[in-house]
């Protein structure tokens, strides 16, 4: 069950993922335009799954006292016991840390030229 806040954002019958989750079922092999009814099913299920993550990372997050903040370290926490959710969220949270060092390197390396007006 949804909160009433979220409820109240979305609004009955308003799809708040549909684009998205059509390209992803789509991705996954339904067809080209899966039936709306599928498609709010999907954006049901997913809109229930975050917002049960997210009142887990905040349950979580008032137990480590006052002032403290939500992180990666939460989501982590709350999937460790779902293997494929967990070495999946990982491996994202890896390939963001290369990515951002390849940024990083790449800029620099644009830094480097500019000095040496190359």
């Amino acid at each position: 069950r949804q909160p009433d806040f979220v409820r109240e954002k979305r609004g009955p019958g308003r799809k708040v993922f549909a684009r998205e989750l059509e390209n992803m079922m789509y991705g996954f092999g339904d067809h080209e335009s899966p039936l709306p009814e599928s498609v709010e099913v999907m954006d049901d299920i997913v809109c229930d799954f975050i917002s049960n993550l997210s009142k887990s990372m905040v349950a979580l997050s008032e137990k480590r006292g006052k002032g403290a903040k939500m992180s990666i370290e939460d989501i982590l926490f709350i999937v460790r016991k779902h293997p494929k959710m967990y070495f999946r969220a990982k491996e994202l949270l890896k390939k963001e840390k290369e990515i951002t060092q390849a940024r990083k390197t790449h800029s620099d390396k644009g830094m480097e030229k500019d000095l040496l007006g190359t």
